[in-house]
């Protein structure tokens, strides 16, 4: 009976240590629950933040995707609705232009650009100046030129109801004008992101750069067509003049041409919805 009655007496002592040990799990987890309210409040913010950054964690392409549509989609909806706006452009919005650059900033941003951050984040996880440099050149010299521009021009002429030879004509034509935007706008905002920003939301981030830029150049061209209808409704002698010359000639930073009448971005302005 005394091995058995040692056998309880420790059987007694191990459940006595366990729950000592269940009571600190439980009240660390408590403070931990404690701390994670305070950093995300209770409110719609607060809980969407939270759900955000939950589904980058399980699905980071798949949330990427998403979001990535909802704001090119609503950076080519004010671009069609502030030229819309300009004297003697036609009405309606174009959905189908809509849904073509939806899809190509969606698939783009989601599944190559996440994949290629999380990679680059796996294979170079340091914030010191080196690694900044080698995931900007990496990133602005190979993924841009050899990857996004080509991709925009195949898959969006695809959507967009263009031939294969359309497609790689307009790519060999405007290749190095839309390659030098793409690098003036996106070469000093990603230092920046890979600088500042956190892994996660550096999609987030890109897609944000994409949409300021494109409202920018949107309002800016509107501008610059209502000037253009204004002079043309003074001196009529000149109108195809304007048309011809005048508007083919505007030269804002960013835009290689601005169509008339509507202003229907060029293939190198829509394409910044989606950064590259």
């Amino acid at each position: 009976q005394a091995p058995k009655l040692r056998t309880a007496s420790c059987q007694t002592r191990s459940s006595n240590r366990r729950i000592p040990g269940i009571a600190a799990i439980f009240i660390a987890y408590m403070a931990s629950d404690g701390k994670d309210k305070r950093k995300h409040p209770s409110g719609a913010g607060g809980g969407m933040k939270a759900f955000y950054d939950e589904q980058l964690r399980r699905m980071p392409r798949f949330t990427n995707f998403c979001v990535s549509m909802v704001i090119s989609s609503c950076a080519d909806t004010v671009a069609q609705l502030s030229g819309h706006k300009a004297p003697g452009s036609p009405p309606g919005f174009d959905f189908h232009r809509n849904r073509a650059l939806c899809l190509t900033c969606g698939v783009y941003n989601g599944v190559i650009l996440t994949t290629w951050l999380l990679t680059l984040g796996s294979l170079l996880p340091g914030t010191d100046m080196r690694s900044i440099l080698y995931k900007l050149g990496a990133t602005q010299f190979f993924l841009q030129p050899f990857v996004y521009v080509p991709f925009f021009f195949l898959f969006h002429g695809m959507l967009m109801g263009d031939s294969v030879a359309e497609s790689v004509g307009r790519l060999q034509h405007e290749y190095f004008g839309l390659l030098i935007r793409l690098w003036s706008i996106f070469m000093p905002t990603r230092a920046m992101m890979f600088i500042l920003i956190p892994l996660r939301y550096q999609v987030l981030w890109d897609s944000c750069i994409s949409f300021g830029w494109q409202l920018i150049l949107s309002l800016f061209s509107a501008g610059h067509l209502h000037e253009q209808a204004v002079f043309v409704g003074v001196q009529k002698s000149r109108l195809i003049t304007s048309r011809s010359s005048d508007l083919a000639d505007f030269t804002g930073f960013g835009a290689l041409r601005t169509e008339y009448p509507g202003i229907k971005f060029s293939h190198q302005e829509l394409s910044l919805g989606s950064g590259g």
